[in-house]
């Protein structure tokens, strides 16, 4: 969500400060992470050619579905495998959909701010 206005005053909102703690993926690095996650459809595929993940979470991401055509809002879970060594900058997060097929995404690591 982006916020232009203060809620209790009305002022402007300072500039975005986001830009300084993400790293921001280069062409070139995306890219690069494409090609090696390309063809990686199942759970097998990414264990095979990484290893275990550095992290893994068992609620990673969540889904919910609205209520549609009579049927109740439906969440559903699904574990997520990080790994935070294939890139500088990102980490490859690997979602584990039923069957064990995967969905692959890239999120920029944290800037770290330097002591000082």
């Amino acid at each position: 969500m982006l916020i232009y206005y203060c809620p209790y005053c009305g002022g402007s909102a300072p500039k975005s400060k986001r830009s300084r703690l993400f790293y921001t993926l280069t062409d070139v690095e995306r890219q690069r992470l494409v090609d090696l996650t390309k063809d990686m459809r199942i759970l097998e595929d990414v264990i095979s050619a990484f290893g275990e993940a550095d992290i893994k979470q068992s609620v990673g991401m969540v889904v919910t579905k609205p209520e549609r055509e009579g049927k109740p809002e439906t969440t559903q879970s699904y574990p997520v495998m990080i790994y935070t060594k294939l890139s500088h900058i990102a980490d490859v997060h690997v979602t584990i959909y039923p069957t064990d097929k995967v969905g692959i995404s890239f999120q920029g690591k944290a800037v770290k701010k330097s002591a000082g």
